[in-house]
């Protein structure tokens, strides 16, 4: 389900999502979204290098590439790739959640020693 958010972003940002929306014909809002889920995978890679993607980011990157995403991959395709993209990504946070739940006490114990 989505919700609807205010959040400021810096004009340069918005510049740069509204051309690459134009650009791959998705709007604002869903640009925004793949950017979001993108960097949360991305960060889940670094943090958790052993979870297993069933993403084919190898895909999204050669269209990238070609400055032609849907007409690289197609748009049955492209959507495709977004809906994987979006469960997968609600998964990762899953993941964090359990990992940061596990991990509050660790973390406390680690500030509490430093100080």
């Amino acid at each position: 389900m989505l919700k609807r958010y205010q959040v400021l972003i810096d004009d340069w940002q918005a510049d740069h999502y509204k051309s690459i929306a134009a650009k791959y014909d998705v709007s604002f809002s869903e640009m925004i979204r793949m950017a979001l889920c993108i960097d949360i995978m991305y960060a889940t890679r670094v943090v958790f290098p052993q979870y297993k993607w069933s993403v084919d980011m190898r895909m999204l990157e050669k269209a990238i590439k070609k400055h032609d995403i849907v007409g690289t991959i197609g748009i049955e395709k492209f959507h495709s790739f977004l809906s994987k993209l979006y469960f997968e990504v609600r998964k990762a946070t899953e993941l964090w959640a359990r990992a940061g739940n596990a991990g509050k006490k660790r973390i406390g114990k680690h500030f509490n020693e430093k100080r």
